[in-house]
């Protein structure tokens, strides 16, 4: 209660201050301007960023599942974000649950996929930070007026990064093991117990990478993944005046989804809603000069178009492979396929 509670004002106050002191007679004169055959044209390019994640865990299912097809994995990821866009998180369990569903056939179990997406979630935050990083190296002023928030994060990332890439080399082993019942200790035995149980995934996650073609296909599809979530907000630049008019780079791109990812990560609301309206209104005004109308525009139509798409072609899924939403909704659901 207190969760749903915190989310419904997190969205609340993001949609409030997206709009507010918004002229909504330039606003409606910003959507009445606006080319939507620009802003459709982004749709391949959504679907396609959520083609190569699902086609990259195929590739960290090689070794365990080979057999498990890439249609459905890609099922499973579309049908996630669907989850993702009603409760935040609950897609990383909707996934393994559905897919194993969908692949009996393979053997394989909800344990086991949770796993990898486990791994695959550990990958795409270092990812993240990597990419806020490669920005605050280019761009000082990025936060610029948010002077403690710049020092902050720049005290987090690195000192983050440097403490993914030694998790990524040691949380396999044995040792990794060892080290995490050691730091685990001081919790109740009940939050110990989870914790525990979580690595033990983490690790079943990190054993399906067993070569290194393995490893450089992840690293490749996940850069290719992360330049397909950029691509759209680059093309909807133009899809509004102020965009047109500010010859925007790729490098802005980079920076507005820098902000906008790092705002989703630490305060997740159904579908983004609220947090990626406010964060990619101040994004544009402050990095493009957009004005507050085609801000609130921009961040309305990118949103609307992303969050269309994967609920229109989720609720087909949900249809056509006759997937319970209850049943994926349900405490417990999930782990009913971990046998």
């Amino acid at each position: 209660m207190a969760k749903t509670t915190v989310t419904i004002l997190i969205v609340g106050f993001s949609l409030y201050f997206s709009i507010w002191k918004v002229d909504f007679s330039e606003l409606g004169e910003s959507f009445k301007t606006a080319n939507y055959l620009i802003a459709l044209s982004i749709i391949p390019i959504i679907v396609l960023s959520h083609l190569v994640r699902a086609h990259r865990w195929k590739v960290m299912l090689a070794s365990i599942h080979p057999e498990i097809r890439i249609s459905t994995l890609f099922v499973g990821v579309i049908v996630g974000y669907f989850m993702n866009n009603i409760i935040p998180r609950s897609g990383e369990l909707a996934r393994p649950y559905v897919t194993a569903e969908q692949s009996k056939e393979s053997g394989a179990t909800f344990s086991g996929l949770l796993g990898t997406i486990i791994v695959e979630r550990f990958i795409d935050t270092v990812a993240l930070l990597l990419v806020i990083a490669a920005v605050l190296l280019i761009d000082t002023s990025l936060f610029a007026g948010l002077a403690s928030f710049e020092t902050a994060v720049k005290n987090l990332v690195y000192p983050t990064i440097i403490l993914g890439v030694m998790f990524l080399i040691i949380a396999p082993s044995a040792v990794g093991l060892k080290i995490a019942g050691f730091i685990s200790r001081p919790f109740p035995e009940r939050i110990r117990t989870k914790l525990l149980e979580v690595f033990v995934k983490l690790q079943k996650g990190f054993g399906a990478l067993r070569n290194a073609r393995q490893i450089v296909l992840v690293v490749g599809e996940t850069v290719l993944m992360y330049a397909l979530y950029m691509a759209p907000l680059f093309i909807m630049f133009f899809a509004v005046d102020s965009g047109r008019a500010a010859s925007p780079s790729i490098l802005d791109a980079v920076k507005v989804f820098a902000i906008t990812a790092l705002a989703y990560a630490v305060a997740p609301t159904p579908g983004a809603f609220g947090v990626f309206h406010v964060t990619a209104r101040v994004a544009t005004m402050q990095l493009l000069q957009f004005s507050y109308a085609d801000a609130v525009a921009y961040a309305t139509i990118m949103h609307f178009i992303n969050y269309s798409t994967v609920m229109v072609i989720g609720a087909y899924y949900l249809l056509t492979q006759n997937l319970s939403l209850k049943a994926m909704l349900r405490p417990g659901a999930s782990n009913a396929s971990a046998v």
